[in-house]
């Protein structure tokens, strides 16, 4: 099985050859797992996606729900994981923390559930995050913005760069832009707000003013200050809102952010206000990899049309993690929960698991992380990768 590094460094060849997917996506509606032969019948075995499907955030779920099918489909196409199919079973947790709690408690009543991906978003995550402890159902979270998530016991296991290394990414550009620190930043008091204000060094976050959103008029204090950098880490719809707002007003600073700033809803909403707003992700667009025309076409083969968001790649990337620790969960004859979790465990500490751009462990300063800007068509455009 090709490892989830290599994915993520270069897509599959066979999706770069581009005839694969002809057959396959002629009979998509379906098909989780693999065609066996005429008389025979492939044990199977069950991995949960959670994510929100319905509501503000829907786009969210069916962004990642398609590049986990497709990885799925690639997986049972070669022959299943160790013999056996894996068939998915989705749930809509609505970006609601409740919802998310709750569902992870589904999740865990079926016993043929090993794992499970999820939730895509950090406050979701954080609040299902005890609930899998409880039942001992590995998740294993890609996040637009991936980090160490505080949790009792080895169950929630981590795809992609820490939180301290868009903070510092984020810094160092801040930095550029206002030399002087007249920066503004705000946010909901999410994990990267948290990251950046902690970051050291001269003029570093924690000297920047920081604006609570939590009560009226404080959209009015960020045009008052008239800050010569807002770094706006909302939500993709707020971030638009305040940016619609000031440069109606004639504010003229720049506008840089966090993963969040790379949904469509920002560009959707704020129009030609978002045009020249900078942010960095730890995940390229599927059209910056190599190899992703293919992959995306691939991906439009499941999806019957729609293009791959944001989110595709690391759910791409998440989902492979999780197969080749279930392929090593099965060589060892334990196809549980318990399995795969130590098959998780021993991936993430070998630097295989949550270090998916680099072979062995990089430093914080070693994270690959990419920067964008929003171009006049409102089409995010690679700025660099460092």
């Amino acid at each position: 099985m090709v490892s989830s590094l290599d994915r993520a460094r270069r897509l599959p060849g066979r999706l770069r050859r581009g005839s694969w997917w002809a057959p396959v996506a002629a009979s998509l509606g379906l098909l989780l797992t693999a065609c066996a032969f005429p008389g025979t019948v492939r044990p199977t075995v069950k991995v949960g996606l959670v994510a929100p499907f319905e509501g503000r955030y829907r786009y969210v779920g069916y962004d990642v729900f398609y590049a986990v099918q497709l990885a799925l489909l690639e997986v049972n196409q070669e022959g299943g994981v160790g013999g056996r199919g894996v068939e998915l079973v989705a749930y809509d947790d609505g970006a609601d923390r409740d919802m998310a709690v709750e569902q992870a408690r589904k999740v865990s009543v079926d016993p043929e559930v090993v794992a499970a991906i999820g939730h895509f978003r950090e406050e979701t995550t954080a609040a299902a995050a005890a609930t899998y402890a409880e039942k001992g159902v590995p998740l294993v979270a890609a996040l637009p913005l991936n980090y160490r998530l505080e949790r009792d016991g080895e169950t929630i296991y981590l795809v992609g760069p820490p939180t301290a290394r868009l903070a510092d990414a984020l810094l160092e550009r801040v930095l550029r832009l206002a030399p002087e620190g007249d920066v503004v930043i705000v946010g909901d008091g999410g994990l990267l707000e948290q990251a950046l204000l902690g970051v050291p060094g001269e003029g570093g976050g924690e000297g920047y003013l920081t604006i609570a959103t939590d009560r009226e008029g404080w959209d009015r204090d960020v045009l008052i200050r008239e800050p010569a950098v807002l770094v706006c880490l909302l939500d993709p719809v707020a971030a638009a809102e305040l940016v619609v707002m000031l440069r109606e007003e004639g504010w003229a600073g720049y506008v840089v952010g966090g993963p969040r700033l790379s949904a469509g809803d920002f560009v959707a909403v704020a129009g030609e206000a978002a045009v020249g707003a900078t942010f960095v992700t730890p995940w390229a667009f599927p059209a910056d990899v190599d190899g992703g025309d293919q992959f995306a076409a691939a991906y439009r083969g499941v999806s019957r049309g729609a293009e791959p968001g944001p989110l595709a790649l690391s759910a791409y990337v998440a989902t492979w993690a999780l197969l080749e620790a279930l392929e090593q969960a099965i060589a060892e004859g334990r196809v549980t929960r318990e399995g795969v979790s130590a098959a998780l465990s021993a991936a993430e500490q070998s630097g295989k698991l949550d270090r998916p751009m680099a072979k062995e462990g990089p430093t914080r300063d070693e994270w690959k992380v990419y920067w964008y800007r929003i171009g006049s068509d409102g089409v995010p455009v690679l700025l660099a990768e460092h």
